[in-house]
């Protein structure tokens, strides 16, 4: 897995994303936002979602952990489009945005590793390159 080194475009796709997913407001959701990369185009996007998917029931996944993860929203996204092998071919981006400081209106990146149990799911569709936003505490240049 790689930390960090996504394209610039997708970065800010996925950043604006994940700032309008409506995390925190009303819910316990992290805000995140995944992408699928086929061939140097994002085929497809996901975010973290209050509803559940027999996806996030299995291996990895606390009872409290069973709504829908970005990076499954992803692949349950890319599924539409493209075959699992050609899934395997593909990149997964992930970004996490936060809140510097309770009360803050602007955003920084957090950590967006994969828990285990979106990690089990993204081995089994052999997905190799895995790109995730770390912490920073540089503000982002969005409202």
């Amino acid at each position: 897995m790689i930390v960090n080194s996504m394209n610039q475009r997708i970065l800010e796709m996925l950043t604006r994303l994940a700032i309008d997913s409506g995390g925190y407001a009303n819910s316990r959701r992290v805000p995140m936002a995944a992408g699928i990369t086929y061939k140097k185009h994002l085929i497809a996007t996901g975010f973290n979602q209050m509803k559940t998917h027999p996806m996030m029931m299995g291996d990895g996944y606390r009872e409290d952990q069973m709504f829908m993860h970005a990076e499954v929203d992803a692949i349950r996204n890319a599924l539409r489009l493209i075959t699992p092998g050609q899934l395997a071919q593909c990149e997964l981006n992930i970004v996490r945005v936060k809140r510097p400081y309770s009360g803050s209106k602007r955003w920084i990146y957090g950590i967006a590793k994969p828990c285990p149990g979106c990690s089990k799911i993204i081995a089994s569709f052999g997905i190799k390159k895995v790109l995730y936003t770390d912490n920073r505490e540089e503000i982002l240049d969005f409202a």
